[in-house]
């Protein structure tokens, strides 16, 4: 990364961070978030709001990052893997039925 686009993105970085600070100062109004069976611990309407953009982010980083793919692809692989070991032992199979019946017309 050439050294303008690093400038650009710590700048990008910096906004949020002053962004998320004068959020979270006029967000102070404490909210108890409920999941139905669970209900966390009144928290600032900012920390809530700022776990979750957060939350996203890496989220969205990982999935960028093609775990998800990854892991369908390594499950693929084993499958055919798999596969591949029962063709070669039955091709061994067929092979030996194939010779037992060469010698046994010979003779």
């Amino acid at each position: 990364m050439n050294k303008l686009a690093r400038i650009i993105v710590w700048c990008f970085i910096f906004i949020i961070f002053v962004a998320s600070i004068v959020f979270s100062f006029s967000n102070t109004q404490p909210v108890a978030l409920s999941f139905g069976i669970v209900t966390l611990a009144p928290q600032a309407l900012a920390v809530w709001i700022i776990a979750a953009f957060a939350l996203g982010g890496v989220l969205g980083l990982l999935l960028g990052a093609g775990l998800v793919r990854n892991l369908r692809a390594k499950l693929e692989i084993k499958r055919l893997r798999s596969q591949v070991s029962k063709l070669e032992k039955s091709l061994a199979n067929e092979r030996a039925d194939k010779l037992s019946d060469n010698s046994t017309a010979i003779s």
